[in-house]
């Protein structure tokens, strides 16, 4: 669906990464995992629209974060409050549909980078619904950390690479301390991390993952093919369409 939205407010929240509030001007309704897709500027630069995770959302607003990088981000770091903002979403699946394969397993939730953003939308839902979960973000450095309030209050463990913050080290080695058999792990964030987590988990019996993969996107849709992951079976899959979530034992990393 598409939305003409106003932008409420966009703030620096760590070092180059912004938290940006938008007004979708009518009912928008997501789930954790999916994403949104933005039409930055109505001129030639950038082009294409840029995808974020949703960071939280409920009735008319949606939150995203995202790290200014190039040309596309900083354009939206410019972005004011009143601001007009066409996007399209929610787009993806979510993390929901291999929650329901969970069962009674112990949870495991993670977040690398920017990845946190979708990680913090599963744990807000997973905290409203009652459910027990271990919740891991991690980063180089305090100051690249996203929202460290907000997941102080979802019970959240952090890691950093030069102990900045939390534990030093990286996600995977406070993993190694929190994992157990039958578990299921969800995660979202750069793909060494995920390499990091299955190597992590590689002596523990019966563990999923489910990870959230950030690709570059041209259309969101489905139709471009930009954004296509190889799989183990030796077919590629649309990541905005087929994902954004995907069983990490069915992906080449």
């Amino acid at each position: 669906m598409k939305f003409n939205g106003k932008v409420l407010r966009n703030k620096e929240i760590a070092e180059n990464i912004w938290k940006l509030d938008i007004n979708a001007g009518k009912q928008f309704k997501s789930l954790p995992g999916q994403f949104i897709n933005v039409l930055i500027n109505d001129t030639y630069e950038p082009l294409l629209r840029r995808p974020f995770s949703i960071f939280e959302a409920s009735d008319k607003k949606v939150s995203i974060v995202y790290k200014v990088l190039g040309a596309g981000t900083k354009a939206l770091a410019e972005k004011k409050s009143g601001d007009s903002l066409d996007f399209i979403g929610p787009l993806g699946r979510s993390y929901l549909e291999f929650l329901k394969r969970a069962k009674n397993a112990s949870i495991i939730v993670i977040g690398g980078g920017t990845g946190a953003a979708s990680v913090h939308y599963l744990a807000k839902h997973l905290r409203a619904a009652g459910k027990k979960f271990v919740f891991i973000q991690g980063a180089r450095s305090a100051c690249n950390m996203v929202a460290v309030p907000e997941f102080k209050k979802l019970g959240c463990s952090f890691s950093t690479d030069d102990g900045s913050l939390g534990e030093k080290g990286f996600v995977s080695d406070l993993l190694q301390k929190k994992i157990t058999g039958g578990a299921v792990i969800f995660a979202c964030g750069p793909k060494p991390m995920f390499r990091a987590i299955k190597q992590a988990c590689a002596n523990v019996k019966n563990v999923k993952i489910y990870a959230s993969f950030e690709e570059y996107m041209g259309c969101g849709i489905g139709a471009c093919l930009s954004c296509v992951i190889e799989t183990t079976d030796g077919t590629y899959k649309r990541v905005c369409k087929d994902g954004t979530v995907f069983d990490l034992n069915d992906v080449v990393i």
